[in-house]
């Protein structure tokens, strides 16, 4: 051997981190990769009607929130759905514009699947995951105190 400590090797090994440090290094890493997929899905949404943007966004700022605030803050000053996604993390607020096109996406899920699905247990199951939803948005407030 060359005389090396187990310390040193460790060291060599982790580039000096010691292995709390590495463990959040890579849980920072696997943080912002996330994010900047859920940012990446949300930006095509954008251009795509189908596609809802501001719910990526909130999933892509949250993950920020741990591993990159400066995006986060960017995702924030964005000029169309930036505000709403700050709303929703801080105060858990879903505006009544967006729940009124959150519900005409919701009636219109729930009617394509009433007529395309051919199955009365997986018409049942996506009834009841839309009506889960529908409660849920109804239930947030729609304005900061």
């Amino acid at each position: 051997m060359s005389g090396e400590t187990a310390t040193e090797r460790r060291d060599s090994l982790t580039g000096g981190k010691t292995a709390e440090a590495a463990v959040r290094s890579r849980a920072n890493w696997a943080w912002s990769g996330i994010g900047y997929c859920l940012f990446l899905v949300g930006l095509v949404g954008l251009a795509l009607p189908v596609l809802p943007t501001t719910i990526f966004w909130i999933g892509a700022a949250a993950c920020f929130a741990k591993s990159c605030p400066a995006m986060q803050q960017k995702i924030f000053a964005w000029p169309v759905v930036g505000r709403s996604v700050e709303d929703f993390l801080t105060h858990g607020v879903i505006r009544t514009k967006s729940k009124k096109a959150a519900f005409l996406g919701m009636t219109l899920a729930a009617g394509i699947l009433i007529f395309v699905s051919s199955s009365l247990l997986a018409t049942t199951i996506g009834l009841a995951l839309i009506l889960i939803g529908a409660i849920y948005v109804g239930t947030r407030p729609s304005r900061t105190s």
